[in-house]
């Protein structure tokens, strides 16, 4: 394939590549992960009362930092369809993601076809497009990180802040540049700027004083928060605690969902970063040939091994109890220009190594790819299915009915659209039989979405539920599967006592 020589065409060539997959993904993918819907929903009723005028700070407070909902929020003002809008802005943030990839791979290799095979590593990722078609904060949340990235690389601090202080208005733990960003300057340049150190600090100020005014109590997003990871690892008791085969899952989809090639870059460059540091300890920098190239790479080292830190610790004390694929994005983009240059560098110390290297890079890429690809398509069989009983149960469940639905399987009370005040779950229900039959009553519960999970009231006392055989009580309605990632969903109606 011949490459663009012109610019603009250049340019014009990368943004129809990487945007015209994720766009469309928009329109015709599924969001990936369920907390989508909640985004969507936050992005709506921002709009409407953005609409209206009636907008206020208060209204930024919420369970999530609130950037990526107001940028969907105030497109959403003039397109008035939340559910697209919210795609619609991660797809554009994803496109910008692999153009900055691009742009941060030439600026540290100066090899145009080289940072071509980066960009064409993340446009072309099954996991990258099937989340940039999401409505969810992980792709805008990257873009950001990637465009402070290449900022600082120009070393333009002042706007590698103000990025990293979006970057940080989206997640929260962007918070950690009031340090990184910093720490960099002062090994390049010996010197803080202080409009730069203002600038990171004003995003957990402004999140802080928005928790005070809608609340009163200016933790009062983290302490939801901790209520919420409390709950999650009191209904799942062994989420509280590591076992073998857990571990083993999560790293495995950590290391898939970054990359391996691009870890064992990453660690490969930091392991050079750091002896090349030692000797400019012992030969002092102007006897030490490689320290232009270690000043250089610095800065993604240092933002990728920060994330992976950040990653492992909420792992490690259990804040982030499962690792899910999209927690490697970030990783993945950031490690694609390292990936990039660690194999121009080993071409260049080891010629004889050259073919080796790019076959087994090749080789891993096609194979992590593969396995993204796999998860994704059996992810699409999951959702639907989910789908199935959620279109059911808001076809079949009247608007306006006192009753309520039983469910314990969150993503299709969000598929459904029927406001979460009419489901129940497992969480306060009693977990005898005679007890649960009286809260079923008591609760006017006039449908039961089962699967069998160890952490289903309904799975543990009505085993023959289990084969949709029914019961005195419950009559099966619906049974909607996936055999790859399985799921299994069935449908009860219960019957009036």
């Amino acid at each position: 394939m011949r490459v663009p020589t012109k610019p603009q065409t250049l340019w014009l060539t990368l943004i129809l590549l990487a945007g015209v997959p994720r766009i469309a993904g928009a329109f015709t993918l599924p969001n990936a992960f369920g907390d989508a819907y909640v985004y969507i929903r936050d992005i709506g009723t921002m709009s409407t009362k953005l609409s209206a005028g009636t907008f206020g700070l208060n209204d930024l407070y919420g369970f999530w930092l609130p950037l990526y909902q107001f940028i969907g929020a105030l497109i959403n003002v003039f397109v008035s369809n939340g559910f697209y809008t919210g795609k619609l802005v991660s797809a554009i943030f994803g496109m910008g993601a692999c153009l900055l990839v691009y742009s941060i791979t030439l600026r540290l290799t100066s090899d145009r076809t080289a940072a071509l095979a980066g960009f064409a590593l993340i446009a072309l990722n099954p996991l990258h497009i099937f989340y940039s078609a999401s409505a969810m904060t992980d792709i805008p949340h990257s873009f950001f990180v990637l465009a402070a990235l290449g900022l600082v690389l120009k070393r333009s601090w002042v706007w590698a802040a103000v990025f990293a202080a979006l970057a940080g208005l989206t997640r929260v733990e962007s918070w950690m540049f009031i340090a990184l960003i910093p720490a960099i300057q002062i090994l390049k340049e010996r010197r803080i700027s202080v409009t730069c150190l203002i600038i990171l600090l004003l995003p957990p100020l402004f999140w802080f004083y928005i928790s005070w005014k809608a609340t009163g109590n200016w933790l009062a997003c983290f302490e939801s928060r901790q209520e919420y990871h409390d709950w999650l690892l009191g209904m799942n008791p062994a989420l509280a605690s590591f076992s073998l085969s857990g571990v083993l899952r999560d790293l495995a989809t950590l290391m898939i969902s970054t990359d391996i090639a691009v870890l064992i870059a990453a660690l490969i460059a930091g392991w050079w970063i750091v002896k090349r540091f030692a000797q400019e300890k012992t030969i002092g920098a102007a006897n030490n040939p490689g320290a232009d190239d270690t000043r250089k790479t610095l800065p993604p080292v240092v933002f990728f091994f920060s994330f992976l830190a950040f990653l492992l610790g909420a792992y490690l004390t259990h804040q982030a109890p499962i690792i899910f694929p999209r927690y490697g994005l970030i990783l993945f983009s950031l490690g694609i220009p390292i990936l990039v240059w660690t194999c121009l560098k080993l071409r260049e110390d080891h010629p004889g190594l050259k073919q080796r290297v790019l076959l087994a890079v090749i080789v891993i890429c096609v194979f992590d790819a593969s396995i993204q690809l796999a998860g994704a398509v059996g992810t699409l069989n999951q959702i639907s299915a989910q789908r199935a009983a959620a279109d059911y149960l808001r076809d079949h469940f009247p608007a306006n009915s006192t009753g309520r639905i039983f469910s314990d399987e969150a993503t299709v009370q969000v598929l459904s659209g029927i406001p979460f005040d009419k489901f129940v779950s497992s969480s306060d229900a009693p977990r005898d039989r005679e007890g649960f039959l009286k809260y079923l009553k008591e609760k006017n519960v006039e449908y039961v979405v089962f699967i069998d999970r160890w952490d289903s009231t309904p799975a543990k006392i009505f085993p023959e539920l289990k084969n949709g055989a029914g019961n005195e009580l419950m009559r099966p309605v619906l049974h909607t599967r996936a055999r790859f990632l399985r799921t299994d969903i069935r449908v009860y109606g219960v019957r009036p006592r």
